[in-house]
């Protein structure tokens, strides 16, 4: 779940996944709206311009930075 905390985009998990994730994950801001549009259930081509639309940048470059926050997450057990 993503949530603010004292002025921080944190990630906390919920459900199924309290049983292996016990903290928390705080976010910036990029990372916070690819969290959000992973949870509005959008495929990740539809993530990937988004990304380089919002930011303004090319599609490898949003690619490359999306992939690994995916990455990331997965590897941190908060995203299956």
């Amino acid at each position: 779940m993503l949530c603010p905390v004292m002025g921080k985009t944190m990630v906390i998990a919920t459900g199924q996944l309290e049983n292996s994730f016990s903290g928390m994950i705080k976010m910036n801001e990029p990372s916070a709206k690819i969290w959000s549009w992973i949870e509005s259930g959008k495929k990740l081509e539809e993530i990937y311009a988004l990304y380089a639309d919002t930011y303004n940048i090319e599609a490898t470059l949003a690619k490359s930075d999306v992939d690994y926050v995916v990455e990331k997450m997965t590897k941190a057990g908060v995203l299956e």
